[in-house]
């Protein structure tokens, strides 16, 4: 009976408040939870970043009262068979959303049991909604039957036995109010057999070939319904990678992709699912093949077939390039050196140890004037790589690779991954801190160092790669005139980086080109002091370097 009455309370206050319902649980044992941690770095930035109770959930829902635009999310939740507990809790993080105007569209995919639909009854809310399909169909088939029912003009993706932050749709809403956006995510983390959270993702922004490596962008995903439906909705071929799929699709029709950085959403590693076994569901990673490759197709990029990645976690990929196709364009190589010997000396590295037997070396001092004066005489259509003289050995050969993503069309340079002459890795791109500082990705580490999200083993958008070896096109070089006025080469390198960033073209590091240079032959420090320098004064933001990362170390770890 006191259940009843506090019930009824709490309805009652919502109605002369407008406080939303979870209000009238004073209780902020379900709160604690965001906050628990099976590792204790993680758990000391939980608490500074992620702890919330009742008072700061009341501060949220005044502000929200105060946007203009509040439009009704519809979260699509497959079920299948749901662990009870888990399920509850699940339901419980919804009914602690801060942002009160979400529908819950749960679509029953035949489970053998319905004691799911008790917790239901039991939350009382209006908000869900749920249907049943007469056989079980997947989730890719109940995730489209629940997108049928949805009538919000935003639809947000969760699993059954998953977690969302109290202010994760409250985090999208205020978004929403300063940036128009198709197609919303966030950061996540795990929440392990023990319930507490760790294994924290804390992403890049919009990384379009970044995603062309693994589906880097899943939990939490809020897409317009209009984009959804203008693609066709979720596709039942895709089972398993069904979200795959459709973000490589949506992104194609849209660039009006926001990260927020922030963990928003908790992937549950239960025994059922993929986050604790990624043995158990083997016919996911087929399906991702399939749709990155229909991605490469629909695209028309050079690709001659997708693979899976050997060596890291189930579901990354690999793009094998059609050489053939590639091979037909011009391609050169300027070798950028301080005298004839060390010309001859790259030429043969790279004629003796990589796929480049069509292109033509060229070699040149490296006075920025004498660079300018090659460029400018090859064809605007061909692609050219510059090579300095630090280079000592070719380690893995990627250049095909590297000449794919240039073929992709808004990419404006790619670089590789360097190894110092001790084996350790140099860098693998570049990032810029919040305070300006250039941080030379996994420096010093093993040369096996797969990386923070395999950062240091699969090709991803960088805002910066390091100039001892790059490429672009001769069409896009000429179009910021790379080389023009004084200075040295890397310079020169750098600055036209830098405008590549203010015009929104993208550069890729591909660490699968791995080359070993000595960085002690050139003095590219002031240089890339100089970088920093414009970056600060131009007030530029590495968008590909999450703002919950280390300011000072160089291993992707998280500022504590």
């Amino acid at each position: 009976m006191w259940i009843l009455d506090k019930k009824k309370f709490g309805e009652l206050r919502r109605r002369l408040t407008g406080l939303p319902v979870f209000l009238h649980e004073e209780d902020e044992r379900f709160l604690q939870r965001f906050t628990s941690s099976e590792w204790t770095e993680y758990e000391l930035w939980l608490f500074r970043n992620r702890n919330f109770t009742i008072q700061k959930l009341k501060n949220i829902y005044k502000e929200l009262k105060t946007f203009k635009m509040q439009p009704r999310i519809s979260i699509i939740m497959p079920v299948y068979n749901p662990e009870l507990s888990e399920f509850k809790q699940t339901i419980d993080s919804l009914l602690w959303q801060a942002y009160p105007n979400w529908e819950l569209c749960i679509a029953d995919d035949s489970s053998r049991s319905k004691d799911f639909l008790k917790i239901l009854r039991e939350a009382g809310d209006k908000r869900i909604k749920t249907s049943s399909n007469n056989s079980h169909s997947g989730i890719a088939g109940a995730s489209q039957s629940a997108l049928e029912m949805a009538t919000g003009e935003y639809v947000a993706f969760m699993d059954q036995d998953d977690e969302l932050y109290p202010d994760a749709l409250y985090s999208f809403i205020k978004t929403l109010q300063s940036q128009d956006i198709d197609y919303f995510y966030s950061d996540r983390d795990i929440i392990s057999p023990q319930g507490k959270r760790y294994m924290h993702f804390l992403k890049p922004g919009w990384s379009p070939e970044y995603l062309l490596s693994f589906n880097y962008l899943r939990h939490l995903e809020i897409y317009s319904k209009s984009v959804l439906t203008d693609v066709g909705g979720i596709r039942k071929e895709y089972e398993g990678s069904q979200d795959y799929d459709l973000a490589l699709r949506v992104t194609e029709q849209t660039d009006k992709v926001v990260h927020y950085p922030m963990v928003l959403y908790s992937w549950r590693q239960s025994d059922k699912s993929i986050a604790s076994d990624t043995e158990k569901k083997l016919f996911v990673y087929e399906s991702g093949v399939r749709a990155l490759n229909d991605a490469a197709q629909r695209r028309s990029l050079p690709v001659k077939e997708v693979k899976e990645s050997t060596g890291l976690w189930r579901g990354h990929y690999r793009i094998i390039w059609d050489r053939d196709t590639l091979n037909k364009g011009r391609i050169y190589l300027i070798s950028v050196t301080q005298n004839a010997t060390d010309g001859d000396r790259i030429r043969n590295i790279f004629r003796r140890n990589t796929d480049i037997q069509d292109a033509e070396i060229i070699s040149t001092d490296d006075r920025v004037g004498s660079v300018k004066g090659i460029v400018k005489k090859l064809p605007p259509d061909s692609i050219i790589f510059f090579c300095d003289d630090s280079v000592e050995a070719v380690v893995e050969d990627g250049f095909i690779d590297m000449t794919g993503f240039l073929s992709i069309e808004g990419v404006g340079a790619v670089g590789c991954k360097f190894l110092d002459l001790s084996d350790k890795i140099f860098n693998t791109g570049l990032s810029v801190t919040e305070s300006g500082r250039i941080l030379y990705n996994y420096r010093g580490s093993h040369c096996s160092e797969h990386g923070y999200g395999a950062g240091a083993s699969v090709p991803r958008n960088t805002s910066l790669v390091f100039p001892a070896f790059w490429g672009s096109r001769a069409s896009t070089l000429n179009e910021y005139d790379c080389f023009s006025g004084s200075g040295s080469f890397y310079h020169a390198s750098m600055n036209f980086f830098l405008e590549l960033i203010k015009s929104d073209r993208r550069i890729v590091c591909v660490p699968y080109m791995c080359l070993r240079i000595d960085n002690d032959r050139l003095p590219y420090h002031d240089d890339i002091k100089a970088s920093t320098d414009r970056w600060i004064k131009e007030g530029l933001k590495d968008k590909y370097y999450n703002p919950n990362l280390t300011d000072t170390n160089e291993d992707f770890g998280i500022n504590v």
